[in-house]
């Protein structure tokens, strides 16, 4: 692993002596509140709007919008109370404000993780209060924060915090924001702000942590969205904006300099994992009040977008920012949370260049978490797709390695379950919200395979839990074998205006009972659809495989509308889903002979055919429309047991109103495998020249061969005439227009 951009000794020496500087510099903002966001208007260190600017905004019409009766109350509305004291001083604002940090006090061992967030607002709000609040009030609310803060505090250095995991982010955030607040305080208070922020900046900045690892994950992170964003995410924005506010250390500047702009990769991340629809792909776990890119997603945004200053990816997070808004119209931020739009929204910084700018295709995460987008446009009744095929980090995770979501118009392909609680066996959460046989992936049943103690057998991943115990980066890599957490791998990731292909192994989420198996994956854009490869090897050829894929809604199959339960349809031609606006065409080439089993309805939504048992939530409310857990699903087996097996699906995708179009099974030489849409060829090659196949189509058509030797020269033959010389490219990908129509022998051979 390395930790810091190639360079010279001196680049790498000038570093340190950065850092050092930084480490030991008095931050000159003792005595002077608030500090935290906003700035004391005499203030000489930090970046952020003074008090007086942000009172400057009162009537401005751009920010009164954000001033919303409050939906509840506790430690997030203490700080909107505090920001409305800031701006117009109310005493009832500060009454509030004072009642509430003189009287509470917070802890993860009784507020689970509102003890963790609870620190960071308590302080902020102290913050901002500071100079309405006598003496005596001061010492009974710092005396709360710091209880708050210990329990943080002693979580990060005794409670084996993951460097992958939520929790540590909401600690950390709680630790900083109370140091920096608490500097320049009498005794005892003062004391334990300096203590605080040396574990902040420890955590933060040492070889293999925060920063680090930021930067090695490439701004991805992996704990569903409704960690992952709501939580994660924001609370290590917020803590970088505190910092940047306080003094002179400015981390989104050193993320751009040092840690591989993570900060901004971070940004399009949020971007590409929000669904044309302005929610979030239901990846992990996810709760279906949290699917919606909104509630406190868009101040974290604005918040990403101030630190980023004024460069292209700050523009184009306002620019999304503006039409996150625009769709969730009032309800796009809490109540609580409009103090930071009132703080970070710029009304009149760039939009340009638009989000709309950036590249219809992404991978994110690069041998990391592996999540790959493919979309063909960035307007609503657009199609995204989603594609997982990387390590393992933490339990928010689910066993899902090769699952792939397709939107358009509708959820047309969902990841099943719902989030309803965790490690509760028999149930649920244990049995099938985080399986494998909740998600769009492959099933193999070994009945002697062995399962944690609370899981039964499902046929799918391996099933690891409690891994959740990496301090830094270097121990998750140390780790990540022996614990079974590196469960995939992108072997091949291709774009162009044609074309999306990724090629994954993903042998190791299977365990022993696989010997290999790699999915693939082509989508072509301007045909709307998207070609699923599967060639897997079992151990042992009688055990069973399954191909399965998950709808919100009853699938037709064949013109056929399947009842409640679980039946079988010999060799199906179609499968037809339909959500909304969208629709879905499914054709399964291989494997030949097939049964494809619809199964779903009442009393069947989770059911498991190895077990005979339906899992559903206990608490209906988790699986509502907006999550999508899936009430329906199909799974796909080949008649005859093998100990090798392809599966070859088609999915065209369209609107309601779609048909669906034709496409045809390509076998030839080699072990390959394709097909034929009405004028595009796609060949799934087994790594080895020569190839050699047929097509009959009535015009010329486009080919597309993947998985060949990468970097050789080829020569491409058309019913024996040569159309020239081409070179594979470095993924193994090439592609050609033939001149011809009828039947044609197509012959790639090794150039001479």
């Amino acid at each position: 692993m390395r930790y810091f951009p190639a360079g010279t000794f001196a680049f790498l020496a000038m570093r340190i002596f950065v850092l050092a500087l930084c480490w030991f510099a008095a931050p000159c903002r003792a005595g002077l509140h608030p500090r935290i966001f906003v700035r004391h208007d005499t203030a000489t260190a930090g970046r952020g709007p003074t008090v007086s600017q942000l009172r400057g905004r009162l009537h401005d019409p751009a920010y009164t919008r954000w001033r919303m009766p409050l939906s509840r109350q506790g430690s997030s509305a203490t700080v909107e109370h505090a920001a409305r004291y800031l701006e117009t001083g109310d005493a009832a604002e500060l009454r509030a404000v004072r009642d509430f940090l003189t009287s509470h006090t917070f802890s993860y061992a009784r507020q689970d993780v509102g003890g963790f967030l609870a620190g960071a607002e308590m302080a902020t709000a102290f913050d901002w209060v500071y100079d309405g609040l006598s003496d005596a009030d001061r010492r009974l609310a710092l005396d709360n924060i710091v209880t708050t803060c210990d329990s943080s505090l002693s979580f990060l250095r005794h409670g084996e915090p993951d460097i992958n995991h939520n929790y540590t982010y909401m600690a950390l955030n709680t630790v900083a924001v109370c140091g920096l607040v608490l500097e320049g305080e009498p005794a005892p208070h003062g004391e334990k702000s300096a203590s605080y922020l040396a574990l902040a900046r420890d955590f933060l900045e040492s070889p293999g942590k925060v920063l680090d690892t930021w930067s090695a994950r490439e701004g991805a992170w992996g704990e569903g969205s409704h960690y992952t964003f709501h939580e994660t995410v924001r609370n290590l924005v917020m803590m970088l904006a505190a910092f940047r506010s306080a003094g002179d250390r400015d981390y989104f500047t050193e993320a751009r300099s040092w840690y591989g702009d993570f900060a901004a990769k971070s940004g399009r991340f949020l971007i590409y994992s929000t669904r044309p629809d302005f929610t979030f792909e239901r990846t992990g776990d996810t709760s279906a009040n949290r699917v919606q890119a909104a509630l406190t997603v868009p101040v974290t945004v604005e918040v990403l977008a101030t630190g980023l200053g004024d460069s292209p990816d700050a523009a184009r997070l306002r620019s999304f920012a503006d039409d996150l808004l625009a769709a969730h119209g009032d309800r796009a931020v809490e109540p609580e949370m409009g103090w930071g739009m009132r703080i970070f929204y710029d009304p009149r910084a760039s939009r340009t260049p638009s989000y709309r700018t950036l590249p219809l295709s992404a991978r994110m995460g690069a041998g990391t978490l592996e999540q790959i987008v493919f979309r063909n446009g960035w307007e609503a009744d657009s199609t995204q797709i989603t594609i997982l095929a990387g390590d393992h980090f933490t339990d928010h995770q689910h066993f899902d390695k090769g699952q792939f979501l397709i939107y358009h118009r509708g959820g047309l392909t969902v990841d099943s379950g719902a989030y309803d609680g965790m490690y509760r066996p028999d149930a649920h959460p244990n049995e099938y919200a985080c399986r494998t046989l909740a998600h769009n992936c492959l099933l193999v049943y070994d009945s002697a395979q062995q399962f944690p103690k609370g899981y039964t057998n499902d046929g799918g991943q391996n099933v690891t839990r409690g891994r959740q115990h990496h301090a830094d980066w270097p121990a998750y890599l140390a780790h990540r074998e022996a614990e079974g957490l590196h469960t995939a791998e992108v072997l091949a990731y291709d774009t162009a205006a044609a074309y999306g292909y990724v090629r994954a192994d993903l042998t190791k989420a299977y365990g022993a009972k696989v010997r290999h198996y790699e999915r693939q994956f082509v989508y072509l854009p301007a045909a709307d659809s998207l070609l699923v490869f599967d060639r897997v090897a079992a151990a042992r050829p009688e055990y069973p495989k399954r191909w399965l894929l998950h709808f919100q809604e009853r699938p037709e199959v064949d013109g056929v509308i399947p009842p409640a339960g679980v039946h079988a349809y010999p060799d199906a031609g179609v499968v037809t889903e339909r959500r909304r606006q969208g629709a879905l065409f499914l054709r399964t080439l291989l494997p030949a002979p097939r049964k494809t089993t619809v199964v779903g309805g009442p009393a069947y939504e989770f059911f498991n055919l190895f077990t005979g048992v339906n899992y559903p939530p206990s608490n209906p409310a988790v699986a509502a429309e907006s999550r999508e857990s899936g009430r329906w699903r199909i799974e796909v087996a080949p008649e005859h047991q093998a100990e090798e097996d392809r599966f070859l699906n088609v999915i065209q995708i369209a609107g309601s109103d779609g048909v669906p179009a034709e496409a045809r099974l390509v076998s030839g030489t080699g072990g390959l495998a394709g097909a034929q849409l009405p004028d595009q060829v796609v060949i799934f090659a087994a790594g080895t020249l020569p190839v050699r196949y047929e097509v009959s189509t009535p015009a010329p058509a486009g080919h597309l061969l993947v998985q060949l030797p990468a970097l050789t020269g080829v020569a491409i033959r058309v019913n024996g005439a040569s159309l020239g010389t081409r070179r594979v490219n470095a993924q193994g990908v090439l592609s050609f227009q033939d001149r011809g129509k009828g039947t044609r022998r197509v012959e790639i051979l090794a150039a001479r």
